[in-house]
């Protein structure tokens, strides 16, 4: 079996990484169109065609009406065939946003339909945004600040995480303004919050607002995508069945996952149990399900367990008990749970299942979901036993325009080398006019040269080094400190640097003047 290789996300200010090429996309699109035929094989019941053709007919119209009954304007789908990607709805930085415009742009050359999956499942890690501030009074040297934009309370899912604090979040734009003033360009964040504030008028929901300002842009910078939100997809029917038909084989699926969990860390060297994720669990008969679960409300979401009954399957969420799926029309059922206000939502490798094998012709990863995915293709090998399609990976580096000093990391070894030779070695760097120190000097480079055989003859040497270094060092005490100075200087300049020349900074903090080209690039 051979493994993926994911590139790294690239370093120099303007580069893109697309492995494999983005002139490929045409080969990838055929290859698997052809892997996912599996003429014959049957899912829930139904053929894998049908599951494949309900799946993204459901996909589509789902992602259809939820623009629309947002107001938006909604672009003519160009069939089923599709290209997707997806990500949080989230202030990321420039190298995920360009996998919205490669959708659109590749969906255009290639005839295909571009859909983005808004990953509202998911949870919101903060609420503050990092932001690179100038040297000022209580710093020396430039350095990064995280800005609020609204009040935290936990890690709730984007679908159920409306806005807290209005007032914080009102001022934000405002007070990152200030504390970004002095870098002589004029970030897109005020135009950019102010699109986000008039969404809020229309949704209490934070992820919301964000993603909807973002199509806002992406729209006047010509790029036009079908989107839909991970909590609608997984209230479609075909959704329903591709769950049922997990649980249903759930024994399998947990030995499938486990088992390819524990080969990836043999094969990576990590003895961690928790990396790069848990193992499902087993308790008293019950086994865990790559799914989460919660009831309707702003809440934490909990780990979904199963366990098959006489008339279909049991369901808790920790130590509650929910309605059970039964055998007869399990889909019609899990959708009347949704209505009931319990929500059962797909994890993140189950995401990019579903979409790889039911939904799309090709997906498009970032650096991090090209990594996860090795875990993807091997449970799509020992589960559903073919081989898994494609993927791409596509990541960018667009750096802010921010001064940075002329300081390497070399300068950093160089210095330190210099201070380190200095202090142990101070005979390589006496004063020439000194005829005391070097007649010292020379006795040292004697006592170097010596090697005794005895532990007395062993003590008497370390003793007379140390103590013709300690005299040696006394005369260059100044050029020490300079060296310490110019050391701590430069590596100053180095952490302002990192700071500076981050690339994962938001996308509403660089100058639309640059971003608008850098994203359109992919159009």
């Amino acid at each position: 079996m051979s493994i993926r290789v994911v590139p790294r996300a690239p370093a120099e200010d303007g580069a893109v990484t697309a492995e494999p090429p983005l002139r490929e996309v045409g080969r990838l699109v055929a290859s698997n169109r052809l892997r996912m035929r599996r003429d014959g094989r049957s899912l829930s019941g139904r053929s894998w065609s049908e599951v494949q053709s309900r799946a993204r007919t459901a996909a589509v119209d789902a992602a259809r009406q939820y623009m629309g009954r947002r107001g938006e304007p909604v672009p003519d789908p160009d069939g089923l065939e599709l290209i997707m990607a997806g990500h949080q709805p989230e202030l990321f930085h420039p190298g995920v946003w360009v996998k919205n415009f490669a959708l659109n742009g590749l969906a255009r050359r290639h005839g295909l339909t571009a859909l983005n999956l808004i990953v509202d499942n998911d949870t919101v890690k903060t609420t503050a945004l990092r932001l690179p501030t100038p040297a000022a009074v209580k710093s020396s040297h430039p350095h990064a600040v995280a800005e609020p934009f609204d009040r935290w309370s936990s890690e709730i899912p984007y679908e159920e995480r409306p806005i807290l604090d209005p007032v914080v979040f009102a001022g934000f734009a405002d007070r990152a303004g200030a504390a970004m003033r002095g870098w002589g360009y004029s970030p897109m964040l005020p135009d950019f919050w102010a699109e986000v504030r008039r969404e809020a008028e229309q949704t209490p929901l934070l992820g919301e607002c964000f993603a909807a300002a973002r199509r806002t842009y992406e729209r006047r910078w010509g790029c036009h995508n079908l989107e839909l939100p991970v909590s609608a997809l997984c209230r479609t029917e075909p959704f329903a069945w591709f769950a049922f038909h997990l649980l249903a084989e759930l024994p399998r699926f947990h030995a499938a996952y486990n088992a390819g969990v524990h080969d990836y860390r043999k094969r990576h060297g990590i003895r961690s149990r928790n990396h790069p994720v848990p193992d499902l669990a087993e308790e008293d008969g019950w086994l865990e399900a790559p799914f989460w679960g919660w009831r309707a409300g702003p809440t934490r979401r909990g780990r979904l367990f199963a366990r098959p009954q006489a008339d279909g399957i049991a369901l808790r969420i920790g130590d509650e008990l929910w309605p059970s799926l039964p055998n007869k029309d399990p889909a019609a059922a899990w959708m009347e749970r949704e209505r009931q206000g319990f929500k059962v939502r797909s994890r993140a490798l189950t995401n990019t299942l579903y979409a790889r094998l039911f939904l799309s012709d090709l997906f498009i990863h970032g650096i991090g979901g090209g990594k996860y995915d090795e875990l993807t293709d091997d449970l799509i090998r020992r589960f559903y036993e073919c081989e898994p399609p494609e993927f791409l990976v596509l990541s960018a580096t667009r750096l802010l325009p921010l001064p940075t000093a002329s300081v390497h990391s070399e300068d950093h070894g160089r210095l330190a080398h210099e201070l380190r030779d200095l202090y142990w070695n101070p005979q390589r760097r006496l004063p020439a006019n000194d005829a005391r120190l070097w007649e010292l000097a020379a006795r040292k480079w004697e006592w170097i040269a010596r090697e005794p055989t005895d532990a007395a003859g062993r003590l008497e040497r370390f003793l007379a080094l140390r103590s013709a270094t300690t005299v040696l060092r006394d005369p260059l005490k100044e050029n020490e400190e300079r060296l310490r100075q110019e050391l701590a200087a430069t590596d100053q300049r180095l952490e302002a640097n990192a700071v500076l020349r981050r690339r994962d900074y938001a996308f509403c903090l660089y100058p639309e003047e640059t971003l608008r080209p850098f994203c359109t690039q992919f159009l």
